[in-house]
């Protein structure tokens, strides 16, 4: 049988590079939306469009709330996007559980093709968690002890 370990880890980082293309389609999001531009990507974050109308409202003193909070959420999905390519489960959970609640504000906004396309973010995440639990599995297998081989799978 052949080693399937670099393949499920190819999985993970390919996954959770998600986090990484939301939070730069999100910059770019909150770019346009700071200039006036009225097109934004799908995969853009929800919370930064709620802050970036809010703050467009608020005139040129909203400018500085737009950029300290959305800096705080795309960093966010940064964080989790470079901790899920180093394997860990846990990010992967958080960041779904994130960006899921992201979505859900979509939702109660009626922004139902951002939502929906959350939600196919979120399945394609969900393969890279899959992935990592997987990976835990083949190291006990081959009897190498990896950073997530204390990990209790039960």
């Amino acid at each position: 049988m052949a080693d399937q370990r670099p393949y499920v880890e190819a999985q993970i980082k390919s996954r959770a590079s998600w986090f990484i293309i939301m939070a730069a389609l999100s910059a770019v999001n909150s770019v346009l939306a700071v200039t006036g531009t009225n097109w934004r990507f799908f995969f853009g974050l929800g919370i930064t469009q709620v802050v970036d109308e809010i703050a467009k409202q608020a005139g040129s003193a909203g400018m500085i709330v737009v950029i300290v909070v959305d800096a705080l959420f795309i960093g966010l999905l940064m964080v989790f996007g470079y901790f899920a390519k180093k394997k860990s489960a846990a990010m992967f959970i958080t960041g779904m559980v994130f960006y899921g609640l992201d979505g859900l504000l979509l939702l109660v906004f009626q922004d139902w093709l951002s939502a929906a396309v959350h939600g196919y973010a979120l399945y394609r995440i969900y393969i890279g968690l899959a992935a990592c639990r997987e990976w835990v599995l083949l190291e006990r297998a081959a009897g190498t002890p990896g950073e997530l081989s204390q990990v209790k799978l039960d």
